[in-house]
C-alpha cells in the first residue's frame, strides 16, 4: 500500500497515555509499554468501506500499512510511541495492531504470520455486533483494535445527569446480565430484532426496576469477551453452547460489542454511556462485575488472538517456573501486584469510573488480587493499596468477592485488606451459607443466624467497617436460582456437557426433586422463597438480589449456567404471572426496607438498645424471635417483631404484653395477605400469641395509632415518575447514536447563532438542530432545520429568544444571582416588536413547557423578571406540573402579567422543595410581550427545553 503510506505522516509521538489517543492538530497517538522488546511495528489496516479506501487505492489483500518505530525517536524507557497525522483521510475506524520482534520477509517487512497483538488499552474492537451472537464463522474470533470515534470518548452528552451518589448502606443491588434481561421473545420491546439483549434493550426496562425499588444494578461482565469460546454442545438438544456469563475478558477497556445494537463507529461506547445516563436519571447506580484475576488469552488452548503474553508475559501473569498458575480455575492468573500490571488495572478502573460514569466495581475472585509474585496472599497488596488511595477513585464503591480457588489461604471473608480507610465491602458468603442451612431446618444454627441477620459484626467490626460492608446474598449468578434452591437437592448440570458446578449447595427440594404437581410441596416452596426474601431484604447489611428471583426464575436445576444462553434468560411472561404474587411481595419488602431505613440500612452495628432477643438459645430447634425498636417513631413506642419458624413443627409466637400488634407479613398466607401494603389496613392480632405454621416467618408491628401507619405501595408521584421514565425512554431508544453526542459546531456557526436568534424573534419561526451541525449528510451529521411554530388551540405568544438545542452546552448557564444583569444585554430584545394595547392592564397567562429531561423528584419552573414568575428569585419561581397523560408537557397555573410589558424568563429544572440543585438553561433569556386579550381569554406561552 505505497499510496496509503504516502498519504500518512508519522512523528515521534508521546509515551502517555498508553493506547490510542487524540493528539494535537488532529493527530492520533499510539503507545505501548513493551519491556525487553527491540523491534516494534504498528500495523494499520484499512477496512473495506472506509473513506480512505479509494484514496489509498486499497484492495483486498492490499490494505495494510506497517509503520516501524525507531528506538532513538519512538521509545521512552520501555514505552514505544508514534504519532500519525490525519491528512488525506481520517484515521477513525482504521484497525490497528502491534507487532513485536517479528521475523522479517525479504522486503524487510514483518512476516505475515507474525502475531498481531491487541492493544491492552484499546477502546474498541472490530468484533461482531449483537446480531452475530455465538455465530461460528469460518475464521475464528480474532479481533483487531480500532481507532475509535474520539467524539464518542470525549463529547458524549450527559445532559447534566449525575450519579445518585447513594451511601453504600442505601443500596439495593440487582445482579443482572445485559443479554439475559431482554433477549427473551416475551420481553415486549418495540424493536426486538435490533434491541433485544443489548444496552438499549436493558435501558427500555428501567421503569420495571423503578417499580421494583432497585437502587443499583450490578452488571455481569460487560467488557469484551468471546462468547464462542466454548466448544461443547448440549448433549440432550445438540445446541451449541457459549460463554454466556462472560468471565473471560478479551479487552478490558472495550464495552461488549455484542451488547451494541447499532451499526456505527463506537456504537458500544455510546450505547453503554446512554444506558448509564438513563439509569442515573432514574436514580439507579451502576456497578460492574470485573474480572482482573485472569484473562481469556489462550482459552481452551486456542491461539487465534494475542495480547498480554506477547507483550510482557511475566509482568502480566503470575508464573511458577515459567508456567502459568491457576488460582482461579480458569488458568493464567494475573500478576496483579506487579507494578506494570497494577498500573494497567487501576488505569482501567479510572476509565470506567471517570469516562463512563460507573459508580462501583465488584471484583471477581478478588483474593487473587492479593497474591504477590510468589503466589502467597499479601496483607497490603500493591494493587489494592493503589485502588483504595487513588484520589480519582475516592467516590467509587469497591466490592470484593473475597475468595479464589485456593483453600484455605484464598478465603478472606471478613479479612479482605483495605490498605487505607475501611471502604471495601465484601460478598458475605457466610451470610448465604448460614441462611440456607438455617431456613431449611438444620439444627443448631440460631446463634449463627442471629449474627448474620444483624450485619455480621464478627466479620466487619474488628477493622472499622460497618454492617453495610456486608453484601448479603442468598443466590448469585453462580449457583442455584432462588426457585431452584427450594426445588432441587442436587445439581442438574448434564446440559453443560461437563461435570461442573458446586455439589455443596445447602439446598432442599421440599420433598420432591424438580417440578411437581403436589400442592403441598409447591406451597412449601413458595413459603421458603418468601422466607429467604424476608431475611435478605429485612436483614441488616446491603442486600443483593439476582435478576429473576423476584418472580421465581428457574434454570431447571443447573447451578452453573456459565455456558447456558436461553436457559438463563429472564421470562417477562412468567414475571407477569407473578406480578401480584411474588413480585409484589418482593417490591413491598424493598419499600418496607426503605421506609425503615434507620433500622435496616445502618452504618453502625446494633446494640442492646436496638434489639430484644426472645430466644431459647439452648434449644437446637431453629425458632428465632426478636424485636427491633423503632427509635424514630413519631408517637409513642413502636417496634417490629420478627419470628422465623425454620422447622416442621407448629409454633406459638408469644407477643410482648401490653402492646397492640398488627400483622405486616406472614409467609404462610396466600397473596395478597402474605404482606400488607398499607399499615393502616394491617390486621390486629388478638390474644397473647400468634400461631406460626412450619417453615414460615412473620413480621408484626407495634404501633399506638394505626391511622398513622405507613403505606408501602407506589405513591402517585412514584407512579407518575415510572410513567414519565417509560415515555422518555421510548424516545431515547429510537434516537440515532449520533444524537447522544454534543453538537460539533465550528466557530463560524457559533458566531452566526446570535443573528439567527434575532431573526427568530422578528419572524416568529423556531429554529431547531436535528443534531450535530456539520456540513454533510452522513449518519452522524445533521443540517439546521427552520420551521414555522406549530399552531395552538390557545392564543400562542412568540417567544422571541429561541435557543438552538445543543448550543447551550457552549455557554455557561448564568447563576440566579446574575440573571437580572444578564437580561439587560440579551440578544433578541433589540428586535422585539413594538407593544400593542394599553399598558397597565393585566393579562392572564399560562406557561406550557415541553421538557423530558427531569430527574426523579424534579419539576420544571419558570423564573423571570415579572413578579408572577418569581422576579428572578428561584425560591419564588413559577412551578409547572405534569401528569402521566400530559408528559412531557409541563403546565403552570394561570398568572397575571401587565399587558404590553416585556417579560424575560428562563426555564429551570430542579427539586420541587429546594432552591439548591436547580439547573438553569443557558444562552439568552427568553422574551415575551403579552398583549391585551378578551375577557376570560388565557394566553399560552409555549416553549421547550431538554426535549429528548
Amino acid at each position: 500500500m505505497g499510496q496509503a503510506r504516502s498519504l500518512l505522516r508519522s512523528g515521534p509521538g508521546r509515551p502517555s497515555p498508553q493506547g490510542c489517543s487524540e493528539a494535537s492538530g488532529g493527530k492520533v497517538n499510539f503507545a505501548i509499554d513493551a519491556p525487553g522488546v527491540s523491534n516494534v511495528w504498528l500495523l494499520l489496516v484499512l477496512p473495506e468501506g472506509h473513506e480512505g479506501w479509494e484514496k489509498a487505492e486499497a484492495s483486498e489483500g492490499n490494505n495494510e500499512i506497517y509503520l516501524r518505530l525507531q528506538a532513538k525517536t519512538n521509545r521512552t524507557g520501555s514505552i514505544w510511541h508514534i504519532e500519525v497525522a490525519q491528512q488525506a483521510f481520517p484515521v477513525k475506524g482504521v484497525k490497528y495492531a502491534w507487532v513485536l520482534d517479528p521475523s522479517l520477509d525479504g522486503k524487510g517487512q514483518p512476516d505475515p504470520s507474525a502475531n498481531r497483538i491487541i492493544d491492552p488499552y484499546a477502546r474498541e474492537l472490530d468484533s461482531p455486533l449483537a446480531g452475530d451472537w455465538n455465530v461460528r464463522h469460518a475464521k475464528r474470533y480474532s479481533p483487531m483494535a480500532v481507532v475509535p470515534d474520539l467524539r464518542a470518548l470525549k463529547d458524549f452528552d450527559w445532559q447534566g445527569v449525575k450519579s445518585p451518589g447513594y451511601h453504600l448502606k442505601d443500596l439495593i443491588i440487582y445482579e443482572a446480565h445485559v443479554r439475559g434481561f431482554t433477549r427473551n421473545l416475551d420481553s415486549g420491546l418495540e424493536n426486538w430484532d435490533e434491541q433485544a439483549g443489548t444496552f438499549l434493550g436493558f435501558m427500555a426496562k428501567i421503569p420495571y426496576l423503578l417499580k421494583l425499588g432497585i437502587t443499583c444494578v450490578e452488571f455481569l461482565p460487560i467488557f469484551e469477551f468471546d462468547e464462542t469460546a466454548c466448544p461443547r454442545k448440549n448433549p440432550h438438544t445438540g445446541e451449541q453452547l457459549c460463554n454466556y456469563w462472560g468471565y473471560s475478558t478479551v479487552a478490558f477497556y472495550v464495552p461488549m460489542q455484542r451488547f451494541a445494537s447499532r451499526e456505527r463507529a463506537s456504537g458500544a461506547i455510546i450505547g453503554f454511556k446512554t444506558l448509564v445516563r438513563e439509569l442515573h436519571r432514574a436514580g439507579i447506580e451502576v456497578m460492574l462485575d470485573v474480572v482482573f484475576n485472569h484473562t481469556a488469552e489462550g482459552t481452551w488452548g486456542e491461539s487465534n488472538w494475542h495480547s498480554w503474553k506477547q507483550i510482557a508475559h511475566p509482568r502480566y501473569y503470575l508464573l511458577n517456573k515459567g508456567c502459568d498458575t491457576n488460582y482461579t480455575g480458569c488458568g493464567n492468573t494475573m500478576n496483579a501486584n506487579d507494578p506494570m500490571c497494577a498500573e494497567w488495572i487501576v488505569g482501567c478502573l479510572k476509565y470506567w469510573a471517570l469516562d463512563m460514569h460507573v459508580d462501583g466495581f465488584r471484583f471477581d475472585l478478588a483474593s487473587t488480587l492479593c497474591r504477590g509474585g510468589d503466589g502467597k496472599v499479601c496483607h497490603e497488596p500493591n494493587v489494592i493499596k493503589m485502588m483504595s488511595n487513588d484520589p480519582e477513585l475516592k467516590h467509587v464503591k469497591l466490592v470484593a468477592e473475597p475468595w479464589d480457588c485456593s483453600w484455605p489461604d484464598g478465603y478472606l471473608v471478613g479479612h479482605f485488606p483495605s490498605c487505607g480507610e475501611p471502604r471495601w465491602s465484601e460478598w458475605n458468603g457466610k451470610f448465604r451459607d448460614t441462611l440456607r442451612s438455617f431456613l431449611k431446618g438444620d439444627e443448631g444454627m440460631k446463634g449463627e443466624f442471629a449474627t448474620r441477620i444483624c450485619g455480621s459484626s464478627d466479620l466487619f467490626k474488628h477493622n472499622g467497617r460497618g454492617p453495610c460492608h456486608s453484601i448479603n446474598f442468598i443466590t448469585a449468578h453462580d449457583g442455584f436460582t432462588l426457585r431452584d434452591l427450594v426445588s432441587y437437592s442436587g445439581k442438574q448440570n448434564a446440559c453443560n456437557g461437563e461435570n461442573s458446578g458446586d455439589d455443596h449447595n445447602n439446598s432442599w427440594n421440599c420433598g420432591h426433586e424438580g417440578p411437581t404437581g403436589d400442592g403441598g410441596v409447591n406451597h412449601l416452596r413458595e413459603r421458603q422463597m418468601r422466607n429467604f426474601l424476608v431475611a435478605l431484604l429485612l436483614g441488616v447489611g446491603t442486600p443483593l438480589l439476582v435478576f429473576g428471583d423476584e418472580y421465581g426464575r428457574s434454570q431447571r436445576g443447573c447451578n452453573n449456567g456459565w455456558c447456558q444462553d436461553a436457559l438463563s434468560w429472564f421470562s417477562w411472561s412468567d414475571c407477569a404471572k407473578e406480578e401480584n404474587k411474588l413480585v409484589r411481595f418482593t417490591s413491598l419488602l424493598i419499600s418496607m426496607r426503605k421506609r425503615y431505613a434507620h433500622i435496616f440500612c445502618r452504618q453502625g452495628f446494633m446494640g442492646e438498645k436496638d434489639i430484644w432477643w426472645r430466644v431459647c438459645w439452648d434449644d437446637p430447634y431453629n425458632y428465632v424471635c426478636y424485636v427491633l425498636h423503632d427509635h424514630k417513631a413519631a408517637n409513642g413506642y413502636s417496634a417490629l417483631l420478627f419470628a422465623f419458624n425454620a422447622g416442621n413443627a407448629f409454633k406459638e409466637c408469644d407477643l410482648p404484653a401490653g402492646k397492640k400488634w398488627f400483622r405486616l407479613i406472614d409467609t404462610n398466607l396466600p397473596s395478597p395477605k402474605d404482606v400488607c401494603g398499607d399499615e393502616k389496613e394491617a390486621a390486629k392480632i388478638d390474644g397473647s400469641s400468634y400461631g406460626m405454621h412450619p417453615f414460615s416467618c412473620i413480621v408484626l408491628k407495634c404501633m399506638a395509632d394505626k391511622s398513622e401507619g405507613f403505606s408501602f405501595g407506589d405513591s402517585e408521584n412514584e407512579y407518575l415518575q415510572q410513567q414519565q421514565t417509560h415515555e422518555h425512554l421510548k424516545e431515547v431508544v429510537k434516537r440515532r447514536a449520533s444524537m447522544e453526542l454534543l453538537p460539533d459546531i465550528d466557530p463560524a456557526q457559533v458566531r452566526a447563532t446570535g443573528m439567527m436568534r434575532r431573526l427568530s424573534s422578528m419572524s416568529g419561526i423556531v429554529m431547531e438542530l436535528a443534531g450535530q451541525l456539520n456540513g454533510t449528510s452522513n449518519e452522524g451529521d445533521h443540517d439546521v432545520v427552520i420551521e414555522r411554530q406549530p399552531s395552538s388551540t390557545l392564543m400562542p405568544l412568540t417567544v422571541s429568544s429561541c435557543m438552538l438545542p445543543g448550543l447551550n452546552e457552549l455557554e455557561e448557564p448564568q447563576p440566579a444571582a446574575h440573571m437580572q444583569a444578564a437580561a439587560v444585554t440579551t440578544g433578541g430584545s433589540d428586535f422585539s416588536p413594538a407593544p400593542e394595547g394599553s399598558a397597565g392592564s393585566e393579562v392572564a397567562v399560562r406557561f406550557e413547557v415541553s421538557c423530558s429531561s427531569t430527574n426523579p423528584g424534579e419539576a420544571v419552573f419558570v423564573c423571570g423578571s415579572a413578579s408572577a414568575v418569581g422576579g428572578w428569585d428561584p425560591a419564588k419561581a413559577l412551578p409547572c406540573k405534569t401528569t402521566a397523560s400530559a408528559f412531557p408537557v409541563w403546565t403552570s397555573e394561570i398568572v397575571k402579567v401587565l399587558a404590553g410589558t416585556k417579560v424575560e424568563f428562563k426555564i429551570v429544572i430542579g427539586p420541587e422543595a429546594s432552591v439548591a440543585g436547580k439547573r438553569w438553561e443557558g444562552g439568552d433569556n427568553r422574551i415575551v410581550t403579552p398583549q391585551t386579550a378578551a375577557d376570560g381569554q388565557v394566553l399560552a406561552v409555549t416553549c421547550e427545553w431538554g426535549v429528548q
